[in-house]
């Protein structure tokens, strides 16, 4: 998997996501395996968030090395490997509770997500990433500082639950 950098200002929509592909300069891009400029384009998988909006789906583009030959998806930073929730709404489910404040207030800024999910990130944050950003003295804020140190500390998109490969791509133009 490859995590492409966008600013936290960036909207989190399929057309965001295939203008910012369509223009992604695949030579550039770097494999986790270590091997750069052999990526070409595999194939899509479509990928559901839930936004405020409702669930949108993203056609998620998948990449093949060369020299490795395994695949890979690239992914937007705002978005959470394996989870429907994006970066943003994950962040917030865990401000409301490390701040015993209500959860409704983020249920309230995205009607697609419910209980539930709130239920199932704040289980994940406590089992897999608190004491993570802990040793690393980690903040959640800002978002773009949050997702560049865990990858630099844990090679992994924060809440990234399964430790599957991940590079974090950041575009100079």
């Amino acid at each position: 998997m490859i995590t492409l950098f966008v600013e936290e200002n960036n909207p989190l929509t399929p057309n965001f996501y295939y203008s910012f592909i369509s223009n992604l300069q695949f030579h550039r891009l770097q494999c986790p395996c270590g091997h750069a400029g052999g990526l070409s384009v595999h194939g899509y998988y479509n990928r559901y968030i839930k936004t405020p909006e409702g669930k949108l789906c993203f056609r998620i583009c998948r990449v093949i090395c060369e020299s490795c030959g395994k695949t890979h998806a690239l992914l937007l930073s705002s978005m959470v490997p394996y989870s429907q929730v994006s970066l943003c709404d994950h962040v917030a489910s865990i401000d409301a509770f490390e701040s015993d404040e209500p959860t409704s207030q983020v249920l309230n800024s995205n009607p697609s997500l419910d209980e539930s999910s709130l239920r199932y990130i704040i289980r994940k944050y406590l089992l897999h990433w608190k004491q993570r950003l802990l040793s690393c003295s980690i903040s959640l804020h800002p978002r773009e500082l949050l997702s560049r140190l865990c990858f630099a500390h844990h090679s992994r998109q924060f809440m990234q639950i399964k430790s599957t490969l991940n590079s974090l791509f950041i575009n100079t133009t």
